[in-house]
């Protein structure tokens, strides 16, 4: 490895057209990955959330919870 000099305003866009690009643990700590693929239900579904943090967070984990085991039943029935 060897140190080298930046510009503390550079900045590195990269795109891709995977609608679900893999990135590693290191490089999604490292970077913020933007995705510009967003639907009506999925901006609700964000806003809900926002608006749910903000107001209770009892029901913002209760909701979690809920969304955590319906894709985890999901998968088991796929599984079948």
């Amino acid at each position: 490895d060897k140190l080298c000099e930046f510009n503390d305003d550079f900045s590195m866009y990269l795109t891709t057209r995977l609608p679900n690009p893999h990135f590693s643990p290191e490089d999604q700590a490292k970077t913020t990955v933007v995705d510009f693929t967003v639907t009506q239900k999925g901006l609700e579904e964000q806003l809900l959330g926002i608006v749910i943090q903000k107001e209770q967070r009892s029901l913002e984990e209760q909701l979690k919870n809920v969304l955590e085991e319906v894709t985890n039943n999901t998968k088991s029935l796929l599984r079948l």
